[in-house]
């Protein structure tokens, strides 16, 4: 096993034994198979293909029940105190460690609304009820969500150290683009630019397939999450590009705009930099409000403010996510507050914490719009900007 990817499974392990014992909760079990489970490479970094059962506990003697051929990758990871294998049907074997540990309280994957935290399928937890009897397992089980959200969320200094380079090589690719970028080039032909780049850097995007584009939008052709088209950009365009890319299973999530100059412009219009400075202030104003101890909805509310105070319509989306392993990390995100509230805004911001900030202008018919975002980690002593931050419009000359 690569020495970095184990020492990352190890603290995340330990991080899961701490806050087992903060929950009060002695056994967290994950069912899988064909790695259907979305927390497995966090915690493990394999994929089981046959059904397994890995029994977390809060005193970290870890136990794995596994089918005979996926018994090596469990062993292979050194972080289970015991490998248990069944050759035929898991039943017995499960219920004998079951029947050991005796569990007060067992955590499982279920959540109504974080797919990150929801990976134990219908089919599975059926299985679970018909070999532990519904009658005892209602008395044992609980949600582990709060458990994972922390787990996903907090992010260990190995963790912060190849998110920070997945940002290093996003920002290198865009300025490596920014120069090739001239005016007649096509949304796609963009959008290529940056797959090349990727390419030559031996990484790959970390929203889709690997090797996508980014999601590169003219806005006069509508901002949108779609696909670069064959719109061919001309002077007085906005271009709006956003790329997540991933650097060992981790990735960033930076956004930009450029302009195209008219012949004899050496700026952009004035309702163009306006909308522009005030997604930067919205930006920095959500910045500087990423601090322990808040909620979603309230960092969000700042940003929100901002581009509303522009004159501009309230924001269509979160102004903030968290990133990670994914380009949508799950956990707490900076959305607006809603009635039935939501979890997710409701949750509280914690260090460790690595933001995608991106309060956006966004309008309809071609009317300026603007998207920059930016990575920031949350810490006791303030928020940290990752990425290098876009405080000018790149302008494209059209000649």
């Amino acid at each position: 096993m690569n020495p970095l990817k184990e020492r990352i499974q190890i603290s995340k392990l330990k991080q899961a034994e701490i806050l087992l014992q903060k929950h009060n909760i002695d056994t967290w079990l994950i069912l899988t198979r064909e790695g259907s489970d979305p927390c497995i490479p966090l915690l493990l970094g394999i994929r089981s293909v046959h059904q397994a059962a890995i029994f977390i506990r809060h005193d970290g003697k870890h136990i794995a029940v596994t089918s005979v051929s996926d018994k090596g990758n469990y062993e292979a990871t050194g972080l289970f105190h015991q490998v248990r294998v069944y050759e035929v049907s898991m039943e017995n074997t499960f219920l004998e460690v079951l029947n050991t540990l005796k569990p007060e309280k067992l955590a499982l994957n279920f959540s109504e609304s974080d797919h990150l935290c929801d990976g134990l399928t219908q089919g599975l937890y059926e299985w679970l009820e018909a070999t532990v009897g519904s009658a005892h397992l209602s008395l044992l089980e609980v949600s582990s969500e709060e458990i994972l959200k922390s787990l996903r969320s907090i992010k260990t200094q190995n963790e912060i150290e190849r998110i920070q380079t997945a940002i290093n090589l996003t920002t290198e690719i865009y300025d490596s683009v920014f120069p090739q970028i001239v005016c007649g080039m096509t949304e796609i032909e963009i959008g290529d630019l940056f797959i090349q780049e990727m390419k030559k850097r031996d990484v790959s995007n970390g929203l889709g397939h690997p090797y996508d584009p980014p999601l590169v939008c003219t806005v006069r052709n509508g901002l949108a999450h779609r696909k670069p088209g064959n719109h061919r950009t001309q002077p007085g365009d906005i271009i709006i590009i956003d790329f997540s890319l991933k650097y060992d299973d981790y990735v960033s999530d930076i956004a930009r705009t450029c302009y195209i100059l008219k012949p004899g412009e050496e700026m952009a219009p004035i309702e163009i930099q306006k909308a522009f400075d005030t997604a930067i202030n919205a930006i920095t104003l959500t910045i500087q409000h990423l601090k322990p101890g808040k909620r979603g909805y309230e960092v969000d509310q700042v940003g929100r403010q901002a581009i509303e105070a522009g004159g501009y319509p309230t924001i269509r989306h979160s102004v903030g996510h968290q990133i990670g392993r994914a380009t949508h990390d799950g956990g707490t995100i900076l959305g607006p507050k809603r009635n039935p509230p939501r979890l997710e805004v409701e949750g509280i911001i914690q260090a460790g914490e690595v933001y995608a900030v991106e309060p956006t202008v966004i309008q309809d018919k071609g009317l300026p719009c603007i998207l920059v975002e930016e990575n920031v980690l949350v810490t006791d002593t303030g928020p940290v900007l990752l990425s290098k931050r876009q405080s000018q419009l790149i302008l494209i000359k059209s000649d």
